[in-house]
């Protein structure tokens, strides 16, 4: 018997028919002798639907009446889930964040969790009580106000309770059958991992991998939480083991030791779009650092591609990127009181995407940059601040030419010899929405001139 974390994510509780589907899954579950822990997202939509309401009676809506607000959505999605699970002879019982025992930090609309008590769940499978915790909520220490943590808040809520619990493993139940070196969605060929790492995991969910958060895959390697991440239509899907899982070496019949094999496995192609560049032309130190500081304080996130200047003067050119929703408050930051009197220029770029190509040890590879901006040649894509990290090369590129360029680059690194952990995607795990010459092409069958895209000018 086996103790076990199932998370299932908005689009796998969307519908009244979908939760009914999640039920017999857990059931079976239980009926193969496993004690099961559920944690759920808000239904698909759900959350967009309440930040909506808040906008149209809000103008800035305070922080912590936004939290108390968003917590219903996983409320109502563990409440319908533990009804459709006692319809179905399984005796459960909904947990809000709190009655889990998620006690957090007080920062109300990124929350991180500080420890967890959980007496209530233990006492409940004691009792032979299925739990249906409400993923992304907790409460800030004991009997405080409802906290929710963040993007990807469900992911985390169910790995660290599949640590506290000591849970066997955690399962992230999601719309695909696992991690794919792209998204099997929008680029054709692409193929799904048996296994990875902890290290390659981060490395793609912080390149925009939208399968799981960044900062579950963190929570679960700090923690030592097994992951699987499947389909929610099968309950036997093998999906994609994280962590402990992947086999690092061999043993021989003579007990000698034979090495894992080496070469080059690409972990995939990941992007972040919508994305806004900003250019500081000849500041100072002083009012670079007053800059970013003005940032932090607002909790503007940004990704540094560039800082620094050829000569000897005591000025520098910045170049970052951040997220679009974010670019307003920036530019009213930036023009405003933190650097008034100190800019030479200040330019902005929007509509812009960057595209990443993961894989350990792929920086320190000679023929990656190459690789790369072969990749990029070949689709007329231009492509500014690359970035060579030692696991992963990064470019920023129009987001128009986004759907070429990731496919392009996926050719580039990933056909060939590839590793035995990978597997093309089958018919079955093919998204509904793909079209049939999609599926022949993502099946082996050659790409014909009429396939290839057409391209975009970019200006």
């Amino acid at each position: 018997m086996a103790r076990i974390v199932q998370k299932y994510g908005g689009t796998s509780v969307a519908t009244a028919g979908k939760i009914t589907e999640v039920a017999r899954q857990v059931r079976a579950t239980r009926e193969a002798g496993h004690d099961v822990v559920v944690v759920v997202s808000a239904m698909g939509g759900a959350t967009d639907e309440l930040l909506a309401l808040a906008s149209s009676v809000s103008e800035r809506p305070d922080l912590r009446e936004l939290d108390a607000l968003l917590c219903t959505g996983e409320a109502k999605s563990a409440a319908l889930l533990s009804l459709a699970l006692n319809q179905q002879g399984v005796t459960s019982r909904s947990f809000g964040g709190p009655e889990a025992g998620i006690r957090t930090d007080q920062r109300h609309g990124d929350a991180s969790i500080e420890k967890i008590e959980p007496g209530q769940l233990r006492s409940a499978l004691a009792s032979g009580v299925v739990p249906v915790v409400a993923g992304f909520q907790g409460e800030a220490g004991v009997g405080g106000a409802r906290t929710t943590l963040g993007r990807g808040g469900s992911d985390t809520t169910g790995v660290a309770l599949a640590a506290a619990i000591a849970a066997d493993h955690c399962e992230i139940v999601t719309d695909v059958s696992g991690v794919y070196t792209a998204d099997p969605r929008q680029v054709t060929g692409a193929r799904r991992h048996t296994a990875l790492s902890y290290e390659e995991m981060a490395e793609l969910a912080a390149s925009g991998a939208k399968v799981l958060a960044p900062s579950s895959v963190e929570y679960a390697r700090t923690h030592g939480v097994d992951l699987k991440v499947r389909s929610y239509e099968s309950v036997s899907d093998p999906g994609t083991w994280v962590g402990n899982h992947r086999p690092c070496n061999v043993r021989d019949t003579d007990d000698s030791w034979i090495a894992a094999p080496t070469g080059r496995p690409i972990t995939g192609v990941a992007s972040q779009h919508g994305l806004v560049r900003c250019v500081l032309r000849r500041i100072s130190a002083d009012s670079a650092r007053r800059a970013f500081a003005a940032l932090a304080e607002h909790r503007i996130e940004m990704d540094l591609c560039r800082y620094g200047n050829l000569g000897t003067e005591g000025v520098s050119d910045v170049a970052f990127t951040l997220s679009a929703a974010d670019s307003e408050e920036a530019r009213s930051l930036l023009t405003g009181v933190a650097l008034r009197g100190t800019l030479d220029e200040l330019h902005w770029t929007s509509n812009l995407a960057r595209l990443s190509v993961v894989g350990m040890g792929l920086g320190r590879e000679a023929d990656s940059v190459p690789a790369m901006l072969q990749a990029l040649r070949s689709v007329d894509a231009l492509g500014t601040d690359l970035v060579v990290a030692p696991h992963a090369l990064r470019v920023l590129i129009r987001e128009s030419s986004l759907s070429d360029v990731a496919q392009s680059v996926h050719d580039a690194f990933v056909d060939g010899p590839s590793a035995p952990r990978l597997y093309p995607v089958s018919n079955r795990e093919l998204p509904a929405q793909r079209s049939g010459e999609h599926r022949r092409r993502a099946i082996g069958e050659p790409r014909r001139s009429s396939d290839v895209p057409a391209l975009t000018a970019v200006h």
